[in-house]
């Protein structure tokens, strides 16, 4: 009984912890607000839905959404403050800025997946000056699971953590457009 009890707890920590598709090919892009909106990638755009006129058929694993975001032109969009950062990764490229420098750099990547442990994505750059975690926080989009950074009143449903060139910056992430 205990094995069946601790099965069913790590199949459901799983299905969780996923990415969701709704029915035509919507796809949550890891934002929600107060008003119970989500942001989502429809017919080539990303808008914002009501979660109560969408309902939920399927969910992406890690490897899965990133062949999607690939073929969609979509990246992880991360960002954070002291300083103010962001950065922007698709499965082979990594863009990243901090806003009191002028350049934004750029390194060759790969992504690694975690099948094992819900939705973890880390990567690191080719010549290993770059290398971080994304991994989703939010549980059943519960505010108090999310994160906020305070730079928007949206919740992100990704959390990560970026090094680059050893100095390491903790923040959010969703998805969206170049």
């Amino acid at each position: 009984m205990r094995i069946n009890l601790l099965l069913l707890f790590c199949f459901s920590i799983n299905l969780v912890s996923c990415q969701e598709k709704y029915e035509k090919e919507i796809i949550f892009l890891g934002e929600y607000n107060d008003e119970n909106d989500l942001k989502v990638f429809k017919e080539d755009s990303v808008v914002f839905m009501n979660k109560d006129s969408l309902m939920q058929v399927d969910q992406f694993k890690p490897a899965e959404l990133v062949k999607i975001m690939e073929a969609n032109d979509l990246y992880f969009i991360g960002e954070g403050d002291e300083p103010f950062w962001q950065f922007r990764i698709n499965s082979s490229k990594l863009f990243f800025k901090k806003f009191d420098s002028e350049k934004e750099e750029s390194f060759s990547c790969k992504f690694y997946y975690d099948e094992q442990s819900g939705f973890n994505l880390m990567f690191k750059s080719n010549d290993n000056m770059a290398f971080g975690l994304i991994r989703r926080v939010d549980h059943k989009l519960e505010p108090d699971k999310s994160c906020l950074l305070g730079l928007s009143d949206n919740y992100l449903v990704y959390e990560t953590f970026i090094t680059v060139k050893g100095k390491m910056y903790k923040g959010c992430a969703s998805i969206d457009k170049n």
